[in-house]
C-alpha cells in the first residue's frame, strides 16, 4: 500500500510540475534602452548541467556568442556552489584565460572576501568594497540594481537571496517565466542604473520537463539509484543512465533557444557569464546524481561573452 501511495504522489507531483512548466512558454518582447553606458553583468546557471551535456547539445545561439569551456565547480550541489559564486568564486578553467581562471584575472573581487591570490584586475573586473554579507550586497553598495530568479528549491532560502533588491523563487516554472520576471524588473529599475542579474534555470535538472512526451519516465532523481560502496551496473547505466543523459542534453538545447530570445532583449553593454553549479552522474563508475564527488559532477560548462560582440577573454 505504501508503494502505491508513493507512486501516486510521484505522478501527482509530476503532473503539477508539468502544468506549471507549460503555463508560460513565450518571452514577452520587453526590450529596453539604458540612458548610460556603464557595464551590466548577468550570471546564468544551468542547474545540474554537466560539461559534456552542453557540448553535445544543439546550441546555435550560444555558439554564435562564444566558446563553451570545460570548468570545475567548487561544490557538488546547488547551495554551496551558489554561496561560493556569490562571493566571486566562480567555476574555473585550468587554462590561463582572463575571468574564466580567477588566478589570471578575476571578474568579481570583493575586498577581504572572495579575492583570488595573485589574480590581476582586468578592464571588466568589478572591485567591490569589503562586505560582511556577500557579493550581491557589495554590488548594491557599488550602485548596481540587483535582480534574480531561481527555480531550484534552494532559492527559497534567505541565505542565497536576501541581499538582492528583487528576487523571485519560481519553483517548477519555465525558463520563459523567469526571463519575463527579470525583464519586467529591469525595465522598471535599470533604465538609469547599471544592473547585475542572476538566473538559475531548472530545465537541466531532473525531471527534464522539456524532454518529450515520454518524459514522465524520467521524473525520478538519478541519485535515487546511488548505492554505497558504488559499483557500476552496465545494464542499468545503458538502459537508464544513457537515456537520462540524452534527456539533459535535450533540455540544454531547449534552454539555448530560450537564451537566444532573452539575451537579444538586454542592452549591448552587458557581460554574461554562463555556467552550471555542478554536473550529474548517470551511472558512470556506479555514481548517480550529484552531491557526490566524481569528475562528472565537478566538471561544468563555462562561458564569458559580451552582448556587443567584444571579446572579454582577450583582456590581456
Amino acid at each position: 500500500m505504501n508503494d502505491i501511495i508513493q507512486i501516486i504522489k510521484k505522478k501527482l507531483r509530476f503532473w503539477i510540475n508539468s502544468y506549471n512548466f507549460n503555463k508560460v512558454t513565450e518571452i514577452k518582447d520587453r526590450k529596453f534602452f539604458q540612458t548610460h553606458e556603464d557595464l551590466n553583468y548577468v550570471l546564468i546557471t544551468l542547474d545540474s548541467c554537466r560539461y559534456d551535456s552542453l557540448i553535445k547539445a544543439n546550441t546555435p545561439e550560444l555558439d554564435r556568442l562564444g566558446k563553451i569551456y570545460s570548468a570545475w565547480s567548487p561544490a557538488t550541489y546547488t547551495l554551496p556552489a551558489h554561496v561560493s559564486f556569490f562571493t566571486g568564486i566562480l567555476p574555473m578553467v585550468h587554462e590561463e584565460i582572463p575571468y574564466l581562471n580567477r588566478f589570471t584575472k578575476q571578474l568579481f573581487k570583493m575586498h577581504k572576501g572572495g579575492a583570488s591570490l595573485g589574480g590581476e584586475a582586468g578592464s571588466k573586473t568589478l572591485n567591490l568594497k569589503a562586505s560582511k554579507k556577500d557579493m550581491i550586497h557589495g554590488l548594491r553598495q557599488s550602485g548596481f540594481y540587483t535582480v534574480g530568479s531561481g527555480a531550484a528549491n534552494w532559492f527559497d532560502k534567505d541565505v542565497l537571496v536576501k541581499n538582492f533588491h528583487h528576487f523571485k523563487y519560481l519553483r517548477a516554472q519555465s525558463a520563459e517565466a523567469q526571463c519575463n520576471y527579470i525583464l519586467s524588473k529591469l525595465a522598471n529599475n535599470a533604465i538609469k542604473k547599471k544592473f547585475f542579474s542572476f538566473i538559475n534555470f531548472y530545465e537541466t535538472h531532473t525531471p527534464y520537463m522539456h524532454y518529450g512526451s515520454d518524459r514522465e519516465e524520467y521524473s525520478m532523481n538519478a541519485r535515487d539509484h546511488m548505492q554505497f560502496p558504488p559499483y557500476e551496473d552496465s545494464k542499468k547505466r545503458h538502459e537508464l543512465g544513457e537515456r537520462l543523459h540524452i534527456a539533459q542534453i535535450k533540455a540544454a538545447a531547449h534552454l539555448d533557444s530560450v537564451l537566444g530570445k532573452f539575451l537579444k532583449l538586454l542592452p549591448a553593454n552587458t557581460l554574461v557569464v554562463l555556467t552550471a553549479d555542478h554536473g550529474e552522474a548517470f551511472g558512470e563508475d556506479g555514481y548517480w546524481g550529484h552531491g557526490i564527488y566524481h569528475p562528472l559532477v565537478m566538471n561544468v560548462p563555462m562561458m564569458c561573452f559580451m552582448l556587443n560582440h567584444q571579446n572579454p577573454l582577450a583582456d590581456k
